[in-house]
């Protein structure tokens, strides 16, 4: 049905009355329509849905809240976010001066937010164990330990994810070079705030803590926070005995589901390449793409309007062959707008005879190939050296007006003499577009003359004819024939003179190259960045096994996500390449978390220990950083626009497959054969020097103990002397999980010191708020009854013991009642 209303943005109004999801009338029903406002709804959708991404937002607000406890430190994390995005954007179009912003680039907002909201939830962490250590000291000391510990693991996974975003930029297609600078410089950015701002804002929100008692969790919903430390000890001791008990269940489950997604992706149904020239704005179901994408092809009126140039109307593909131009693009491949300039072949010599001779003989050549569509019909300009020899054989003198034609009659015969033909070829052409409509059509194939040049002059040259094969979107297809002519032509080009030598070959290859592009650079940065990933492992972890297992647990996470995308039906198109290359920074980080704290386990030789220690310390961080990420996709899945349902779809599925094998994948491989006992550990000898003496800001440790310790007590820290089971504040005590994370991150001779003390797995609940409690304490040897016997102190609620000196062996046990 035509109405009678122009294809314009003046009937958006009327779009906007309609009911689009009751267009029917008894049986009759509308499936598709064209009213020519694809664009403009979509720029408008793109800006109306944008609350969804504010919705996804404020929910990652209150999980950083409820997580930190604090809103001050979770209103500057945000801020700091928004920083990171402001900087990468003030870089991205004044450092490196692009002025073209895609659409594609808003995904790297949900990005910083996914990967700011993981380094908030890990240093805080960090902090809350730094603070719950004895004998931590002044403020100053905190910091110095926070960020020391907490600095490296944003480190490693900040430098893997700008790696994994910047190897995006060897792809040609500009959208998904503009994002991976984008995205890339909005990681760096985010790293260097979190590392100044974050440290600054917690401190401020320390040492200020009375202003801001409004704004923390333990003053206003103090029950509610109690609930949830449990909650999460609870959470936290279920995932180590799941993943530590049932190491084999989880091996071969999640194996076996990665050798199958490897079946989904490359034999079937296979990750296939985009097989419509129309890009898709809205979901399949919409009515404006429903026409652009069944019903538009099968009007007349659509393929006129698109031009004789398209292979919608000239089927078959030309056989386009050019010469005197370079095959060279110097525009800004940045910037779409950006054409360049035209690079000239300074060997091209069509006027050489040695070159009018070949020509002459590969225009024969190439209606002998197994490709080439006789058509019917004088052809004119498509191989000119054959028409420009057919017109040199007329008579030298005009029988009508008796006008003489020498040099430029039969009185040469081809090939011609240089000057013959440099004269001759300027009259022929102006003879040429003389020829009526209906025998000539001025188009691309011809000599082409230089625009300034005094005479004129042959710049460049192209012989075009038709093939026989149709064009066609698939990649496949149209690959077999492209190889098939581009060897042929090398072929013929290495036979050529010295002036017809860097001729080469095109044709209406704009979509295959889209295709090739997206299929060949989309493998080039899975490369690169899973390689630099291997890098960055290994320079942090010196441990060959861990750096292994890990790249194969992000390997995992790639081919199950992939995969389940393509369960999904998505096809590898801009956008999917972008999500691809997101995927491996975003997988990286997980796995990368648990490979650190693995290694700096204080009790390495204990592969089970190991893991209980890496996923009690990283496995609430990593959880609600995958929740917070996920969640903010899944706040996108009602939006119109189809970008916006991809990358909500992409978030949620990348979130739960990467946290899913980071922790109980690559925890089941270092259960099973994690390294022990130094295997495959280098280390840097300087480093180790520098361990070995006393380390700045640390504490002085000699032969018989600690010389000295820093008491100076700040701002919610616990000392010392308040530890005891009877203290008032026993109830707000961290368990065990809380308070002994932070061993394996001090020195080595810290490390050794507590290990002295028999502590459990800090997966164990501690028993720190019962009542009663007895607690064997061995004495030194100057305050026991013997050097061989130990002394047993009962204490209750009306006696606390404080043992400052020699503890050599702490145990807890039940007291019995009686």
């Amino acid at each position: 049905m035509m109405l009678p209303i122009a294809q314009s943005v003046a009937t958006l109004q009327y779009y906007r009355l309609l009911d689009v999801d009751f267009l029917c009338y008894g049986n009759v029903k509308i499936t598709a329509m064209e009213f020519g406002l694809k664009i403009t709804l979509f720029n408008e959708c793109l800006i109306e849905d944008t609350w969804l991404i504010g919705a996804g937002g404020m929910f990652i607000l209150l999980s950083m809240w409820l997580y930190t406890s604090s809103l001050f430190v979770t209103l500057m994390t945000v801020i700091a976010i928004i920083f990171s995005l402001g900087i990468s954007y003030f870089m991205y179009t004044l450092l490196f001066e692009l002025n073209f912003f895609p659409f594609m680039n808003l995904l790297a907002s949900i990005v910083a937010v996914g990967i700011g909201a993981d380094d908030a939830f890990i240093f805080c962490k960090v902090w809350q164990c730094a603070k719950t250590e004895k004998d931590n000291g002044t403020l100053v000391k905190l910091v110095h330990d926070t960020l020391k510990h907490a600095t490296l693991s944003m480190f490693v996974t900040t430098l893997t994810t700008a790696a994994a975003f910047y190897a995006s930029y060897v792809s040609s297609i500009t959208a998904i070079g503009c994002f991976s600078l984008f995205a890339g410089t909005a990681t760096l950015a985010n790293f260097a705030i979190m590392v100044t701002w974050l440290p600054a804002s917690v401190v401020v929100s320390e040492r200020w803590n009375c202003p801001f008692q409004w704004m923390t969790w333990d003053n206003t919903l103090r029950p509610v926070r109690n609930v949830t430390n449990r909650v999460r000890v609870s959470l936290d001791r279920c995932l180590v005995l799941s993943v530590t008990r049932l190491r084999y269940m989880w091996l071969v489950i999640l194996g076996s589901l990665a050798v199958a997604s490897t079946v989904v992706i490359f034999y079937h149904p296979r990750l296939k390449l985009p097989d419509t020239k129309n890009f898709q704005l809205f979901d399949s179901s919409h009515l404006f793409e429903q026409y652009d994408m069944v019903y538009k092809d099968m009007f007349w009126f659509e393929r006129l309007q698109k031009g004789g140039s398209d292979t919608s109307m000239n089927t078959k593909l030309p056989l386009r062959f050019v010469w005197g131009i370079l095959p060279m693009d110097d525009g800004n491949y940045l910037d779409p707008s950006s054409r360049g300039t035209l690079v000239y072949d300074s060997s091209f010599d069509m006027a050489a005879p040695e070159s009018q001779k070949w020509l002459l003989k590969f225009c024969h050549r190439l209606r002998n190939q197994p490709f080439y569509q006789p058509v019917l019909g004088p052809l004119l300009p498509n191989c000119f050296m054959e028409s420009f020899s057919s017109w040199m054989q007329r008579r030298c003198i005009d029988p009508i007006d008796n006008l003489n034609r020498t040099p430029c009659c039969e009185t040469y015969n081809a090939p011609y003499k240089r000057e013959v033909f440099q004269y001759c070829i300027v009259l022929a052409i102006a003879d040429l577009y003389e020829t009526p409509a209906e025998y000539f059509m001025p188009g691309v194939a011809g000599p082409k003359f230089c625009r300034d040049s005094h005479p004129p002059r042959i710049c460049a040259l192209v012989v075009e004819y038709d093939s026989n094969h149709p064009f066609s979107m698939s990649y496949k297809d149209i690959d077999k024939f492209y190889k098939q002519v581009e060897m042929w032509t090398k072929k013929q080009m290495s036979k050529a003179p010295e002036g017809m030598q860097h001729g080469w070959f095109i044709s209406d290859l704009e979509f295959y190259d889209l295709q090739h592009t997206l299929s060949q650079d989309t493998l080039v940065a899975i490369g690169v960045s899973m390689g630099i990933s291997l890098v960055v492992l290994l320079l942090v972890t010196l441990n060959i096994l861990i750096s292994l297992y890990a790249i194969l647990t992000i390997t995992c996470v790639i081919f199950v996500t992939v995969a389940i995308l393509v369960l999904l039906n998505w096809k590898l198109n801009v956008l999917e390449s972008i999500a691809i290359s997101v995927a491996i920074g975003l997988a990286v980080d997980f796995s990368l978390h648990y490979s650190v704290h693995y290694r700096i386990c204080p009790e390495g030789d204990d592969r089970e220990y190991a893991v209980s220690y890496a996923i009690s310390r990283m496995g609430g961080p990593t959880a609600m950083a995958a929740l917070t990420t996920a969640a903010a996709g899944a706040f996108m899945l009602p939006s119109s626009i189809l970008a916006y349902m991809q990358i909500g779809i992409f978030l949620v599925v990348v979130m739960a497959v990467s946290w899913v094998y980071s922790t109980f994948f690559l925890g089941a491989l270092l259960c099973i054969g994690g390294p022990q006992h130094g295997f495959g550990q280098f280390s840097y000898p300087t480093f180790n020097k520098c361990c070995s003496g006393d380390m700045v800001g640390g504490p002085a440790i000699g032969s018989h103990g600690i010389d000295h310790v820093d008491k100076t007590v700040y701002t919610n820290v616990l000392s010392e002397s308040t530890l005891s089971t009877s203290s008032t504040v026993c109830q707000i005590h961290p368990s065990a999980s809380e308070s002994h994370e932070l061993e394996a991150l001090t020195t080595r001779q810290y490390s050794n010191y507590n290990k002295r003390l028999k502590r459990s797995g800090s997966f164990c609940i501690a028993q720190t708020c019962n009542n009663q409690m007895t607690r064997k304490v061995s004495l030194p040897a100057d305050q026991s009854p013997s050097a061989t016997s130990a002394t047993t102190v009962v204490l209750n609620d009306d006696l606390d013991v404080e043992l400052r000196h020699g503890i050599h062996d702490i145990t807890y046990v039940p007291l019995m009642r009686h």
